[in-house]
């Protein structure tokens, strides 16, 4: 009955067609295209103010009424990024050489404040970073020489992804400059649009990508808005899908025995992975050195078994029954893992909890939580790392010690 309803569809996400389309009964009233479509392209309207999107030397930008304008680049003055938020946020940065791939280990810093998977939502992150003194009202870098760690997924389905990129590639440039440091480590979502893959994307962002690049298939469109032309696509192919800070490792979403097994450090994890930046990966069946990397379920970007529940294994269970991986780590396997790395402590995201909270005796924080939509929130959460202790803080910038720093 809800389909008859309400309709029921299926897209082919890489061509951005309708496998099928029922439009549901209540078209009649709402003025909806009525019928059973099959074959036709998914309409992706852009949607009032986004931008800028730099592609060779052109800067573009979509105005509030959803017109698309570029203007040649000048690399000499600053670009304005305007936020379509209630608050109409508003920054600007400068565009500046790439920087080369980030060493994959570094000291621990006197304090370091980690945040995992904003999903496009600035409110929550301009919140989060102005309640902890990372930036000012201006958003301009005030965290001297602390280092912030964005750990993966601050791209897709969220309305304000563009701005969210920009404020950490503004906040990058400045932190170097302030002895500071921003580490960037890739999630599944970020490595997913270097190679074209938009089907989490809000339609405005595809929308963008096919008048911007002029392909009209999804994943084509999406590869050139995030290629090396781009300088989105530029800056984010520099990055590393793991780090080591101090006895820290932060990666998206985990790390099993089996990359133990592999011989795989951070160096040639960070290899392999950023050799398949911008191309669907050949294998991912996880039976080779490069397989295991890119698998969907023994990668550091898409492993589960830090957090593997009910939940999960049901839903590895429909999808790919005989191949999933259902096993959840142990303590003793994470030792080991931790041993090889020679780290003390695993951060990771991409797996939800309520709250930031430590999981293995202490050994494994988890940082992945559903921030609040709006400012003021302590759904918005992270985790600091200061003065020999570990907080979770939030967008009230209240702190709540979670333990003794490693």
């Amino acid at each position: 009955m809800t389909t008859l309803v309400y309709g029921q569809e299926s897209i082919d996400e890489r061509t951005g067609t309708y496998v099928y389309a029922w439009s549901g009964l209540d078209a009649l009233f709402n003025g909806e295209a009525f019928g059973f479509f099959t074959d036709t392209p998914v309409a992706t309207p852009l949607q009032g103010r986004d931008g800028p999107y730099i592609l060779d030397s052109t800067l573009f930008h979509i105005d509030e009424n959803s017109r698309l304008t570029g203007i040649p680049l000048n690399v000499r003055e600053p670009v304005r990024v305007r936020v379509a938020n209630a608050d109409r946020d508003s920054f600007s940065f400068y565009v500046r050489p790439a920087p080369a791939p980030p060493s994959p280990t570094c000291p621990l810093p006197a304090r370091l404040l980690a945040i995992s998977d904003i999903e496009g939502n600035f409110n929550a992150l301009a919140d989060l970073l102005q309640r902890n003194g990372v930036v000012d009202r201006q958003y301009n870098w005030t965290y001297g020489p602390g280092h912030l760690v964005l750990n993966g997924d601050f791209v897709d389905r969220g309305e304000a992804v563009t701005p969210v990129l920009w404020l950490l590639y503004k906040l990058e440039g400045q932190a170097e400059q302030a002895g500071g440091k921003v580490h960037f480590i890739l999630g599944n979502h970020e490595v997913m649009n270097l190679y074209g893959d938009l089907s989490h994307a809000q339609r405005k962002y595809i929308g963008a990508a096919q008048r911007i690049s002029g392909q009209r298939r999804w994943d084509q469109a999406g590869q050139a808005l995030y290629s090396p032309r781009s300088e989105m696509g530029r800056w984010l192919r520099t990055k590393n899908v793991i780090e080591k800070i101090g006895p820290y490792l932060f990666v998206h979403a985990g790390l099993k025995p089996k990359l133990v097994a592999e011989g795989l450090g951070t160096t040639e994890l960070n290899r392999i992975a950023r050799k398949y930046y911008g191309t669907r990966a050949p294998t991912q069946d996880g039976k080779s050195r490069e397989g295991t990397v890119l698998s969907s379920y023994d990668g550091p970007y898409w492993d589960r078994g830090l957090a593997m529940n009910w939940l999960y294994r049901a839903a590895f269970f429909v999808r790919d029954p005989f191949n999933a991986a259902y096993h959840r780590t142990t303590q003793a396997e994470l030792e080991q893992v931790l041993r090889f790395y020679q780290a003390a402590r695993v951060v990771i995201g991409h797996s939800v909890v309520d709250e930031v909270t430590a999981d293995y005796e202490g050994h494994v924080l988890k940082i992945d939580v559903k921030h609040g939509r709006e400012k003021g929130s302590d759904r918005t959460q992270g985790l600091l790392i200061e003065n020999g202790a570990e907080y979770r803080v939030n967008g009230k910038g209240e702190k709540t010690r979670i333990g003794t720093a490693a």
